[in-house]
């Protein structure tokens, strides 16, 4: 097992008196241990320095095929990301990268029996790779395994003869509020939950670090603990099963600087915007993986309830079943040209949104960094015009023209002060507010294309019925089924309005409540530095 050498795939910054060894993209290294634990090697540079290495960083050089099984096999045998805490944040993607061999069969068994944070038991040699050195945008986008799911599901759906019993605890209510205009049903009260105290913690004596965030939600108000990675899990669990119901995204990802304050804070405030979106679905607020994601403070239950959401039977198209609605039949001629028109209206809508976060990003990144420095260099020349001033001004008064150039001076840097913090008060929530709908846009011509299809098949067997190949009766129920697909899809459209209308419109008032405040304090300087010359 000694001397397995690997090529290092992307930088790795060792945190400082830890036994983490920093490497640098294409260098090579000698693996002493590859089953440190967690996806962790213990090795040594061509330098002779030592230290442990994240195996998802690097690869084995002349990696044969029966390795890559293994590494396939390994993938497979866990089978478990939620409790695979190799990374502090699961802020990784998905690439080949080096894992480490087997030896024995006994020694892949000693490791399946490890337990990791939650108690499940699996392989010490899951592994898995590395983003790049930046941000990722997190936009939520069925891949391509949910979409062929979904299309290969929704044929069964559409023309399934069988019965299919929901438990109650599944089904969810479409009410029509006005003339061909359909929204979610209210069950129950509303609530809010609080996202607060990001602190970090570490484990396995320092080795592996991450941050913890307290949700609180307001229904009971007990306190539960989660890391991003759970936040990711909950994502992942959410689409798959509400494959009509755009899901809002997460704080996009990133490998670096993720232990710096200010992006802690952030990053809460990003969390906080989902978990916002979330409480205010009527559907999604009362799904029952999210109530256990709130709620679950006991270790087995919390178990038990992942690895149900992870078996759960109901979702996808399969959760139409699920979806309570009248029985009257709508008019296709009218639904479809309404539906039409919302998909050219998203359509049109994204790219706006998409420029407006730019925008709003790029303001902040500006007054943190551009403004801020104009302003200063404003400040600073007034303040050397008044030292220049007062090598003549020997003997008389302190508080003359020199003085009040300094004072100007000085209001100038305080103004630069001013642009430096004030996107955390307005231009950052503007953005992390477009954020959210950002990714509910980029997500709805899914959405969309579930009512398509629907109709497309519908037409399909229209024309059967006509040509003697199908039973009236089967097309009269594949109706119904098309016409409980366009109510859900109606429910998400007025759903999607209220909180256009209702939480845009709040957001837009609390930037300009913010930019008001912030010219009044530059207005409040100006003036200070007015006066100094009375």
């Amino acid at each position: 097992m000694d001397g397995h050498q690997v090529r290092a795939l992307y930088d790795f910054s060792g945190e400082p008196g830890s036994a983490e060894l920093s490497i640098t993209a294409g260098e090579v290294l000698t693996v002493m241990r590859d089953n440190v634990g967690d996806g962790w090697c213990e090795g040594f540079n061509q330098g002779g320095q030592s230290g442990l290495f994240p195996a998802a960083y690097v690869q084995l050089i002349e990696a044969t095929a029966p390795t890559t099984g293994n590494m396939v096999n390994s993938q497979q045998s866990t089978g478990d990301y939620w409790d695979d805490d190799w990374d502090d944040d699961s802020e990784i993607g998905q690439t080949q990268a080096y894992v480490p061999p087997v030896q024995q069969q006994p020694s892949l068994q000693s490791a399946q029996s490890g337990s990791t944070e939650y108690g499940d038991s699996v392989s010490m040699h899951t592994v898995h790779s590395v983003i790049p050195e930046r941000s990722i945008p997190n936009v939520p986008k069925k891949n391509n395994k949910f979409t062929a799911l979904v299309k290969s599901g929704e044929e069964g759906f559409l023309l399934s003869s069988k019965l299919v019993v929901v438990p109650e605890s599944e089904k969810i209510y479409v009410e029509e509020v006005e003339s061909g205009r359909f929204s979610w049903a209210q069950t129950g009260e509303s609530y809010n939950c609080v996202v607060t105290s990001p602190k970090k913690e570490s484990k396995l004596k320092g080795l592996k670090s991450f941050i913890v965030y307290q949700l609180t939600p307001t229904f009971n108000n007990i306190q539960v603990s989660r890391r991003y990675k759970h936040f990711d899990w909950l994502h992942e669990r959410l689409e798959e099963k509400f494959c009509f119901i755009p899901i809002p995204p997460l704080p996009d990802k990133q490998i670096s600087g993720r232990y710096e304050e200010q992006f802690i804070e952030h990053r809460r405030t990003q969390l906080q915007e989902f978990v916002d979106y979330v409480c205010r679905h009527p559907v999604l607020s009362r799904s029952r993986v999210w109530q256990h994601f709130i709620t679950c403070t006991d270790e087995k239950r919390w178990k038990a309830g992942k690895r149900a959401a992870e078996k759960d039977e109901f979702l996808g198209v399969t959760y139409f079943h699920g979806v309570q609605c009248p029985d009257t039949p709508l008019d296709a001629i009218k639904v479809e040209f309404q539906t039409d028109a919302f998909a050219r209206f998203i359509a049109g809508l994204d790219p706006v949104v998409k420029s407006f976060m730019a925008m709003a990003t790029d303001q902040a990144k500006k007054h943190q960094v551009l403004y801020k420095r104009e302003f200063q260099k404003i400040g600073q020349c007034f303040v050397s015009l008044g030292n220049a001033l007062e090598a003549d001004d020997a003997g008389r008064s302190r508080h003359t023209l020199n003085q009040a150039l300094k004072d100007t001076g000085e209001a100038y840097n305080e103004i630069g002060k001013l642009y430096e913090e004030q996107p955390k008060y307005d231009w950052e929530p503007l953005a992390d507010k477009f954020h959210i709908y950002r990714g509910i846009i980029s997500s709805f011509p899914d959405v969309i294309g579930i009512h398509k299809s629907a109709v497309q098949k519908r037409k399909d067997c229209e024309r059967l019925v006509n040509e003697h190949k199908m039973e009236s009766a089967q097309l009269r129920e594949l109706n119904h089924r098309t016409d409980v697909i366009a109510r859900a899809l109606g429910a998400e459209e007025t759903h999607f309005q209220s909180e256009r209308e209702i939480h845009i419109t709040q957001a837009m008032k609390s930037h300009l409540v913010e930019q008001i405040n912030f010219y009044q304090k530059i207005v409040d300087k100006l003036q200070e530095a007015l006066n100094s010359f009375d």
